[in-house]
């Protein structure tokens, strides 16, 4: 189907790869018409109601690499104007089909998810028999304690009552004592006799006169 010449246009830029890029120069060298020309051409002529594209699965993946190593990849992505996706590809793709030949040390092998479970099942029965031992020896604590306590109370009650019990008959004999003996009568208090008056010294030198006298 021919395109009409002169109709309005509008410039359109994609990518192609290089084997297409050789068929359009091939096309221009051997007609003599433009690049412009023979797409228009094409894509009149071919049919797209059944057009399937082939399409690769693809899948985003996250990896670390060393800040060195990523550092160098980031600088040749922008040295070679291409995508680091498109830099990991061709690495990929130079990989050896067999793995082994690859160089990559083998990783010790994981250890069975029946086994890892059996393991992390043991390991929960034993700290849960640990757990229950320690609440039993605590439970076991308290109640010794509380036999001990107990034990000391009464033993405490019972030395208080002796103590009183012995107490009691002391004191009760001492009050019957004190009821039967009689009260001792107060001595009565003697009178004092009066003292004798002295006689003036001057009435005693008159009678000596006297007697003296009648001598």
């Amino acid at each position: 189907m021919a395109v009409k010449k002169g109709a309005e246009s509008s410039p359109l830029t994609f990518d192609l790869k290089a084997d297409l890029i050789a068929v359009l120069e091939k096309y221009q060298k051997q007609l003599g018409v433009s690049k412009s020309e023979i797409i228009r051409h094409a894509i009149a002529g071919f049919n797209y109601a059944g057009f399937a594209p082939v399409v690769e699965s693809h899948r985003q993946i996250s990896v670390r690499l060393p800040l060195k190593q990523k550092k160098d990849l980031v600088r040749l992505a922008k040295s070679k104007k291409v995508s680091i996706g498109e830099l990991l590809r061709a690495s990929l793709e130079k990989l050896p089909a067999v793995p082994s030949k690859s160089g990559i040390e083998k990783a010790a092998p994981a250890p069975k998810k029946k086994t890892v479970k059996k393991a992390a099942k043991k390991a929960a029965k034993k700290v849960a028999k640990k757990a229950a031992k320690k609440v039993a020896a605590k439970k076991a604590a308290k109640k010794a304690a509380k036999k001990v306590a107990k034990k000391a109370v009464k033993k405490a009650a019972k030395k208080a009552v002796k103590k009183v019990a012995r107490k009691a008959p002391a004191k009760k004999a001492v009050k019957k004592a004190a009821k039967k003996a009689p009260a001792k009568k107060k001595a009565p208090v003697k009178k004092k006799a009066p003292a004798k008056k002295k006689a003036p010294a001057k009435k005693k030198v008159a009678a000596k006169k006297k007697k003296k006298g009648k001598k």
